[in-house]
C-alpha cells in the first residue's frame, strides 16, 4: 500500500480518516469498520494503527485498507459493511466487538466473503459450519475466562466469583464462557448464579430477568453503580469483568473506593494501557492477553512490530493488529492466481503451522481460530509509568 493513502490525524479521542482521491491500483481491497470515535476509540484506533504499520512497511501495493468508524454500535457497523460490500471489497477486517461482529458476519457470510482476525474472542466466530468464512487469529473468551478462573481456584483456592459484564452480545460471550469454565473447574461458581441462559428464541421479558440477575452496564455508557452495589453486597472473593474501560475503570475505583480489594480480572478487550491510565489504584488488578509482551523485542515478531511502528506507544491492540495484517498478507501470498473468497479461504486453511515469528498461528479445515494462547498480567503503576508484569500465578491478596 501506498504510504500517502490515508492522512490520519490521531488525537486524544479522535481519529479522522480521509480517502485520497484518485483510483487505487491494489490488487486485494480489505474494510475495516472499528471505533475510531467515542467510548472505546483507543481499541479501534491502535488496531487500525498496529496494522497499518504492517501493510505500510511489507505490503507495498497489494492491500489497500479502507476504515469506517462505527462508535461501537452496531448499527452503524450494519451500514459499514454494507458500504463496503457494495464496494466490492475481497475481505472484512479487523472489526472491533463483539455486537459489531455479530451483525457484520451473516453480511459476510451471504456475501461469501472473508471476516478476518476481529478484536474479539466470541465463540459464534468458531462456528465453521455457520459461519465458514470466518476466521479468528486471536483465542477465544472461552480460553481467556477458563484460564482466569483456573488461576483464581489452583493458586488462591477461591470458590466464590461475581461477574460485571456488558449488557450485549459481548456480556453474554462472557456469561456462556464463564458457565462452560465451572463445568470444567469444579468448586468454583458464580455469585448469585447464573440463570438459564437466554437463547435467539428467548422473549423480551425472559431477557430482561436475565440481566436483572446478571451484574451489568449498558454499552456505550458508564453507569456500573447498581452492578458495583450488587457485586459488593454479594461475599465473593474475586471479580472476573466483561467489558470496556471507562466503565471497568469506574467499577474497580469504586470498590477500592468501599475498601474491597479482592482480585479482579479483566478480559483482553478491555484495552491494557486505557485502562490502566484510569485505574487510582492498581492493587490486584489483572488483564487476560491474547499476544506476546509488545515490549520484548527478543521475540522477532515483536521485534519486527517495534521497527514497523516506529518511535511510538507500544501496545497490545496495536500488536493484535499488526499479527491480524501479517497473517492474512501471508495467506494472500499463498494465493497463485485470481483471488477470490475460495482462494483466499484455502489459502489460510493451508497455514497449519506458520511461524509469524516466535509464534505460531495454525488454522484448517475444520479449526479457523488460529492461536489458543492466552497469558495473564498484572498491572503496576508508578506516577506516569505504567508496567504489565506477565504472571504464572495470582498473587495472594495483602490484607
Amino acid at each position: 500500500m501506498k504510504k500517502n493513502r490515508w492522512n490520519i490525524l490521531w488525537g486524544c479521542c479522535l481519529c479522522i480518516a480521509v480517502v485520497m482521491p484518485g483510483q487505487s491500483s491494489a490488487e486485494t481491497r480489505i474494510g475495516q469498520s472499528c471505533a475510531l470515535t467515542g467510548p472505546t476509540a483507543f481499541l479501534g484506533q491502535q488496531l487500525h494503527k498496529g496494522a497499518m504499520a504492517y501493510l505500510n512497511a511489507h505490503a507495498g501495493d497489494d492491500i489497500e485498507l479502507l476504515v469506517r468508524d462505527d462508535g461501537y454500535e452496531p448499527s452503524r457497523c450494519l451500514e459499514n459493511t454494507q458500504a463496503f460490500l457494495q464496494d466490492g471489497v475481497h475481505t472484512l477486517f479487523g472489526y472491533v466487538g463483539t455486537p459489531t461482529s455479530k451483525v457484520a458476519v451473516p453480511e459476510a457470510m451471504k456475501n461469501e466473503v472473508l471476516f478476518f482476525a476481529p478484536l474479539t474472542g466470541a465463540g459464534f466466530l468458531s462456528d465453521v459450519e455457520k459461519n465458514p468464512y470466518a476466521f479468528s487469529v486471536r483465542a477465544s473468551y472461552d480460553t481467556e475466562i477458563e484460564n482466569m478462573m483456573r488461576h483464581l481456584k489452583e493458586d488462591l483456592s477461591i470458590s466464590r466469583i461475581g461477574l460485571f459484564v456488558q449488557r450485549d452480545a459481548f456480556g453474554m460471550a462472557g456469561v456462556h464462557a464463564v458457565v462452560k469454565a465451572q463445568e470444567k473447574i469444579k468448586g468454583i461458581n458464580a455469585v448469585p448464579p447464573v440463570p438459564k441462559l437466554p437463547d435467539d428464541e428467548s422473549s423480551m421479558d425472559e431477557l430482561n430477568a436475565f440481566w436483572k440477575s446478571v451484574p451489568n452496564y449498558r454499552r456505550n455508557t458508564v453507569s456500573v453503580g447498581g452492578a458495583v452495589r450488587q457485586i459488593r453486597g454479594q461475599a465473593v472473593e474475586a471479580v472476573i469483568l466483561v467489558g470496556a474501560s471507562r466503565p471497568c475503570a469506574l467499577a474497580i475505583n469504586q470498590w477500592h473506593n468501599m475498601g474491597f480489594n479482592v482480585p479482579m480480572l479483566n478480559i483482553s478487550f478491555v484495552g491494557s494501557t486505557a485502562l490502566a491510565r484510569r485505574l487510582q489504584n492498581t492493587d490486584n488488578v489483572y488483564i487476560s492477553q491474547v499476544v506476546p509482551d509488545p515490549w520484548d523485542d527478543t521475540l522477532p515478531l515483536v521485534k519486527q512490530y517495534q521497527q514497523d511502528m516506529g518511535a511510538v506507544e507500544y501496545g497490545f491492540v496495536s500488536l493484535e493488529g499488526y499479527l491480524g495484517a501479517k497473517v492474512f498478507y501471508q495467506a494472500l501470498s499463498g494465493v497463485d492466481g485470481e483471488v477470490t473468497t475460495a482462494a483466499l479461504k484455502n489459502s489460510v486453511e493451508a497455514m497449519s503451522k506458520f511461524d509469524a515469528g516466535g509464534v505460531d498461528v495454525s488454522f484448517g479445515k475444520d479449526d479457523h481460530r488460529g492461536m489458543d494462547t492466552v497469558y495473564l498480567t498484572k498491572i503496576g503503576k508508578s506516577d506516569d509509568t505504567i508496567q504489565f508484569t506477565y504472571v504464572d500465578t495470582l498473587s495472594p491478596v495483602e490484607k
